[in-house]
């Protein structure tokens, strides 16, 4: 279920073509309530068929103080966002998150156990693969090592799990300075 970045061009950019609807209060509503431009999205149309993909426009988001960022229902696909991070994070980064969310209720639909505890978050592998996603989505849109690295950082995880996340997902902050 990994998208290869191979088949995504990359000069188009989804992000200007994407619009939030940042400043709904706290509640239930639909996902196109919320976002437009997403069916452009080729990381996207990867993981969904055109029918899965109309269904998506109608899935439930809460808007929510309960969650650090976003993250898919424990029991169901409703997908929960902070509504601080709605409001004030940064377009690509929530962008990202879609991806690595949509992933997740992909990965459920296939019958995927989300929330394996015999894993820890670094390392269980619907994760890495959801991160993998959007990693590869951020890199198609230019976004920089740090940017992504930045990205990866979430509050539950410790700097060196983040280093070890970043390192399994081949991202690299810091580049090397050339030698004269």
């Amino acid at each position: 279920m990994k998208l290869d970045s191979k088949l995504i061009s990359r000069e188009e950019s989804i992000i200007k073509k994407i619009r939030i609807n940042r400043n709904l209060p706290r509640g239930e509503y639909r996902f196109c309530d919320i976002f437009s431009g997403i069916e452009t999205s080729p990381a996207i149309r990867l993981l969904f068929k055109d029918k899965e993909f109309s269904e998506l426009q109608n899935l439930r988001i809460e808007i929510t103080s309960k969650v650090f960022y976003m993250k898919v229902h424990d029991i169901d696909e409703k997908l929960l966002i902070n509504s601080r991070y709605l409001r004030r994070g940064r377009k690509e980064f929530i962008y990202l998150d879609l991806i690595h969310e949509f992933t997740h209720i992909k990965q459920r639909r296939e019958g995927l156990n989300l929330f394996d505890d015999r894993y820890s978050y670094i390392d269980r592998p619907t994760e890495l693969v959801a991160y993998a996603n959007a990693v590869n989505e951020a890199r198609r849109l230019g976004l920089s090592e740090l940017e992504i690295y930045d990205y990866l950082w979430v509050d539950w995880i410790s700097e060196s799990e983040l280093q070890t996340l970043a390192n399994r997902l081949d991202v690299k902050p810091i580049s090397e300075k050339k030698t004269q």
